[in-house]
């Protein structure tokens, strides 16, 4: 598993001036001019840092260090060190897996209040990731590439049929946009699957408190794990007798399925649940 910027702007440079593509990584090197300015433009306002995930050889990299704020990267690929330091600075530059990365320490240590959180995401990795990124209140924007049918489970255009509880757990805490959309002909090598980038701003005032995250998460994994299957008939067994006064508090009738709930009806829910 890499940060290795599983996406890599090459800036019109031939691909033999760059390091191969480790596979195991899941590399592929992004060429779109388009794709590369709509990720990076424009800068969020009221940030104090910015931190990028998987930067791999530093292309992506000048383009948010020119808003003159301080750029963090985090990588796991070695042989891209010696680009990244001359750009963010040695001290700037965070060797590891992003999932396993010390937020708090880091937060500690340089105070940053409002972060923006920039990355072409690791597919085999894209979900446990952000669902880490959105618990950190200090991530109060993010600029994230996914393959397409994982950025459809969190923003959709009001689709019938569309609720999960990837959508349901990311705009509890997140304002959610599309960017721009990236075929496999924006890198080198082309993947088989479409990618596409997301948005995100944090809620002022999130629609379920962070200190309930996991309770919620939980929540969510309960509601959606038989999506297509009647609500009412998948939640008795675990909320027993209880079962016909939450749905009657929500106003949801039992016969409902997970996927044609809307997010007025999960938040509903999930609070007669909690009372």
């Amino acid at each position: 598993m890499s940060f290795a910027g599983c996406s890599i702007a090459l800036r019109g440079e031939k691909m033999s001036r760059f390091p191969q593509a480790n596979k195991s990584f899941g590399q592929h090197f992004l060429s779109s001019q388009h794709v590369i300015t709509k990720i990076t433009q424009p800068r969020p306002e009221n940030i104090d840092a910015i931190v990028e995930v998987g930067p791999g050889p530093a292309v992506l990299t000048p383009h948010l260090v020119k808003y003159g704020l301080p750029v963090h990267v985090l990588e796991m690929d070695e042989r891209f060190v010696e680009l990244l330091s001359p750009v963010v600075g040695e001290k700037n530059v965070h060797m590891g897996d992003a999932l396993d990365f010390n937020w708090h320490d880091f937060l500690q240590k340089y105070s940053y209040r409002s972060i923006w959180l920039v990355s072409n995401l690791p597919y085999n990795v894209s979900v446990p990731l952000t669902l880490s990124f959105l618990r950190i209140p200090e991530i109060t924007h993010m600029t994230l590439m996914y393959q397409k049918e994982v950025a459809e489970k969190i923003f959709t255009r009001e689709q019938k049929n569309s609720m999960g509880s990837l959508l349901a757990m990311c705009a509890s805490q997140f304002h959610v946009n599309h960017v721009v959309h990236a075929p496999p002909g924006a890198f080198v090598p082309p993947p088989k699957v479409d990618s596409q980038v997301l948005g995100f701003r944090r809620r002022e005032t999130p629609l379920v408190p962070l200190s309930e995250i996991d309770a919620y998460e939980k929540y969510l994994r309960m509601v959606f794990g038989q999506r297509r299957k009647q609500l009412g008939g998948i939640l008795r067994p675990v909320w027993g007798e209880k079962t016909d006064d939450y749905f009657r508090e929500a106003e949801i009738p039992l016969t409902i399925r997970a996927e044609a709930l809307t997010m007025n009806q999960v938040l509903a829910l999930y609070s007669a649940s909690r009372n």
